[in-house]
């Protein structure tokens, strides 16, 4: 029993420590699903303990609803650290809206939202709602953590359904896993906790990856129409069948995409000539409307309205190709930074982004039709990840190609003197692509002269430097590359000691890695990084080198780096390359990717070269 007690008083000490060093804690939530006459109801259950000011943005709750996903049965409370229910909520405290982004035109998505706060801490809300859907392609999509960075100390997900009813999932980070079946149901049950909170680190994956979660399907469901997702080849015909009968373009359209290839011969130039005019006549704008959002509209929307999501413009322009007879397929992918790679054991909709696969003679094009960028132009936000090809009784998977080193390459050419004044003045001719060219062209057409000025300097201008001028020069409309041209004052470049100068190295922006010893979780470089800098010192009038560093050169499996300096007249010249590997990095091969990163920091921030008066 004294055992016991001390053991008891041990875990009280523990927990009591756990919970002050956490703003908020998921003490319990529980979710419950049954299916009944076709419809899925869910009941979902949260207890949060408040534990600071900073906690209670878990006060304030929302929940999504729409017109194929119905919300009843909002009940929340507050209790003290005593269980006294001290506030309850009442209907008037809950607001009703639509759920408008910024980038949507219009939605059908709404929510229902309330705060529930109290003045002394800790305290715990409690709330829980019902919803009942009538279609659906999940059963739930369920991870029971409120953000990475606050635990969850109990959660349950219990799913009832009739026995004739065949699921498929997958879970991951699952504390136990029951199934009971009777005469009439199947009754499943998952477990989780998440105590030990993630902090995202520098180029980790995606922190969906290291949370507890379950996802269940149905293998035959109806979503509109009826599905299989027995297979992905069943799931790409449910949705070939989704995307039937919407090529509708008009007869004055058809007209016009006529003169616009008019005279072309090579089919690659006729698709480069209807993708620009896509580009130019149309705009990108949200719209989750109609089957979840999972059916596009018909071409002669996009015709009408001048705008899409990436589903209605996908949808036009593989219209416009069909035309043209230039075969194309309405392409599935999961876009964004990190890559998240697709659960190929669990065929189910999993994409974010709808892009085109054109194959042409011996090569295959790749569109985003909502992208402004450069024509067959992927970029970082869809490159080298797994595309689902919808194909009748053949959709499949591909992938689409992966940036390669000249992809992302940046280069400067910087040319650093003394004016009249002996104001250090640093000439920048800087040339960029991956990224860089994707964020400052997206920036060269959205923002005025004084925007562009003010994110410039705070994003792209290396520390110390003033910017005096710039400017943004694009090349033509299908180049993957962009030029930023600017010239900067520096109060940090040159250090004078007497009739001696000390001339700092314009380092590179290296990635800056946590110590291994702090180190959580993974690397992942989702593209290469590669820079090359050449940076001519004009030496002051009378003025001398007399002091270089050494050459450098450091190759291995992470990437690479070189350094080198010259004189040449009344010139020193620096050229130096960084490049660093896509991949993962895992625990055993860390701390030689840290200790070759920190080196070439080390590096870039402590060269110098001396320069001494003439005698």
């Amino acid at each position: 029993m004294i055992r016991i007690s001390i053991f008891l008083f041990a875990l009280l000490i523990t927990y009591c420590s756990f919970a002050q060093n956490n703003d908020a804690q998921l003490i319990n939530q529980e979710t419950s699903i049954y299916l009944k006459n076709g419809k899925l109801n869910k009941t979902l259950l949260f207890e949060v303990k408040i534990n600071n000011r900073v906690g209670e943005k878990f006060t304030k709750v929302i929940i999504p609803y729409s017109k194929m996903s119905t919300v009843s049965k909002i009940d929340a409370y507050i209790t003290d650290n005593n269980q006294r229910v001290i506030k309850k909520l009442k209907k008037s405290d809950i607001n009703n809206r639509s759920r408008i982004s910024n980038f949507s035109f219009y939605e059908d998505s709404f929510v229902y939202e309330f705060t529930l706060k109290h003045n002394i801490y800790p305290y715990y809300i409690h709330y829980s709602y019902n919803i009942q859907q009538e279609e659906f392609l999940f059963i739930d999509y369920w991870v029971p953590v409120l953000d990475e960075k606050t635990p969850t100390l109990k959660a349950t997900l219990n799913v009832e359904l009739p026995k004739d009813y065949q699921i498929s999932f997958s879970n991951s980070l699952i504390d136990t896993f029951e199934v009971v079946h009777s005469q009439l149901l199947t009754n499943y049950t998952w477990h989780a906790y998440y105590q030990d909170a993630i902090k995202p680190e520098t180029y980790s994956p995606p922190i969906i990856n290291f949370l507890p979660s379950v996802v269940i399907v149905l293998q035959n469901f109806k979503y509109e129409i009826d599905g299989s997702l027995e297979s992905w080849v069943t799931f790409g015909d449910w949705e070939y069948e989704l995307i039937q009968h919407l090529s509708d373009l008009p007869q004055y359209e058809k007209n016009r995409i006529s003169m616009l290839v008019d005279g072309i011969v090579d089919d690659r130039e006729k698709i480069k000539k209807l993708y620009h005019d896509l580009q130019d006549e149309t705009r990108y704008i949200n719209i989750t409307i109609e089957t979840g959002g999972l059916r596009p509209f018909p071409a002669s929307y996009v015709v009408k309205n001048k705008y899409g999501d990436c589903k209605a413009l996908t949808n036009y322009f593989k219209s416009a190709l069909e035309y043209i007879d230039i075969e194309s397929f309405y392409t599935n992918i999961h876009a964004g930074e990190p890559i998240i790679e697709i659960n190929k054991e669990l065929p189910s909709q999993q994409f974010n982004h709808v892009i085109l696969c054109v194959p042409i003679d011996n090569d295959t094009l790749w569109l985003d039709c909502t992208s402004k960028k450069a024509f067959n132009y992927l970029g970082t936000f869809t490159q080298n990840r797994d595309a689902y090809i919808i194909k009748k009784n053949n959709s499949h998977f591909t992938r689409t190609p992966s940036l390669q080193n000249l992809d992302v390459l940046e280069i400067r050419r910087i040319t650093i003197y003394q004016d009249l004044q002996k104001n250090v003045i640093a000439n920048f001719s800087n040339t960029y692509r991956g990224d860089k060219y994707e964020s400052l062209l997206d920036i060269s057409h959205s923002f005025n002269q004084s925007e562009k000025s003010k994110i410039i300097q705070d994003y792209f201008i290396e520390e110390g430097l003033e910017v005096i001028d710039f400017s943004l020069v694009e090349a033509h409309r299908d180049s993957s590359e962009i030029h930023l041209l600017y010239t900067a004052k520096s109060n940090n470049i040159i250090n004078i000691y007497g009739d001696d100068i000390l001339i700092n190295l314009i380092p590179f922006s290296i990635p800056k890695l946590e110590k291994p010893k702090n180190r959580k979780l993974p690397v992942q470089f989702d593209y290469p990084i590669y820079m090359i800098d050449t940076i001519d010192y004009l030496l002051p009038e009378g003025y001398s080198v007399s002091k270089t560093p050494k050459n450098q050169k450091m190759h291995n499996e992470f990437g690479h780096y070189e350094i080198e300096f010259n004189q040449r007249d009344s010139k020193f010249i620096v050229t130096k390359s960084f490049l660093l590997n896509s991949g993962n990095y895992y625990d055993d091969e860390y701390k030689s990717l840290y200790d070759f990163i920190n080196r070439i920091n080390e590096i870039e921030n402590n060269s110098h070269i001396v320069i001494v008066k003439s005698k």
